[in-house]
């Protein structure tokens, strides 16, 4: 008898679980068709190299190794 019973809880909760499944399916394909906007990125969205850029000559200038000044950017 308690056989009975655990293979009876047994087949209720794979009918419920099966029904859950097939509700969450049929749900997500019969949406309005429409996607979620997809998270937007922020920040540069430009190729990346791994490769460091190299300073240019006047990186090295005395004048402005004396000085608090950044070096220009170098040109590719």
């Amino acid at each position: 008898m308690r056989q009975g019973w655990g293979a009876a809880v047994a087949v209720a909760v794979a009918v419920v679980v099966v029904a859950v499944v097939v509700t969450g399916v049929v749900a997500r394909r019969s949406g309005t068709g429409e996607r979620p906007a997809a998270p937007t990125s922020v920040g540069d969205t430009g190729a990346s190299s791994s490769r460091l850029p190299s300073p240019d000559g006047s990186y090295w200038d005395p004048g402005r190794m004396g000085s608090a000044e950044p070096a220009p950017m170098p040109t590719e």
